[in-house]
């Protein structure tokens, strides 16, 4: 993505201007300019390790949270959650039939669904929730102090919003209170799979009767 090739080229310009400033200053007999001079090298490597900590963390084509990113967060949330005793709802989301979607209009065009997706849901949530690309055309929603019964509404409208008349298949799973973020997460992913299976026997079923 453009975005992420000017923060690399950025990051690889500082450097070279950071090593030609040193070498200007190894012949300065001023101990003052030295430490000024380092002291700048250190404030432009702690910016350059902050962006590329934040390239690390984010998918390239949409822009979300990335599979790393969701791990780091599902830890922390798991954590408070257990802490306050409240609820967390994990959603993953599935778009329907996308490889047929590619197939019939080529892969930019279905590039861009991806983006348009990762919007459209982004925008039916909470600031406090977080979606991720979870990868290739599935996605995972982190839902904090939202119950299983709230999580249904919320996914629900996420169906509705999926664009270009497109849909998804979601499957939620609430933390019982007790279990490891990778189970709550095989849970979601089971509740996912099952919706798969029912969205197919109902496509066969009206195959069947056209």
């Amino acid at each position: 993505m453009p975005s992420r090739r000017r923060a690399l080229d950025a990051v690889r310009s500082s450097r070279l201007r950071r090593a030609q400033r040193a070498k200007a200053h190894i012949k300065s007999p001023h101990p003052t300019d030295a430490l000024d001079s380092l002291t700048e090298q250190v404030r432009s490597l702690t910016k350059e390790v902050r962006v590329l900590e934040t390239l690390a963390r984010t998918d390239e084509l949409t822009g979300l949270p990335n599979r790393r990113a969701w791990d780091e967060q599902l830890t922390r949330e798991l954590a408070r959650a257990r802490r306050r005793d409240a609820p967390l709802s994990v959603a993953l989301l599935d778009l329907d039939r996308f490889k047929a979607f590619n197939d019939a209009h080529g892969h930019q065009v279905g590039d861009l669904l991806l983006v348009e997706a990762a919007a459209a849901w982004r925008a039916e949530l909470r600031d406090t929730d977080i979606l991720c690309r979870w990868g290739g055309d599935e996605f995972a929603a982190l839902l904090p102090d939202c119950p299983e019964h709230e999580a249904e509404r919320v996914t629900a409208r996420l169906v509705t919003a999926t664009p270009r008349q497109q849909s998804c298949v979601v499957g939620v799973a609430c933390w019982n209170g007790g279990e490891t973020a990778d189970e709550l997460l095989a849970r979601s992913d089971t509740a996912l799979y099952q919706a798969k299976r029912s969205v197919l026997v109902a496509q066969r079923g009206r195959a069947g009767r056209s």
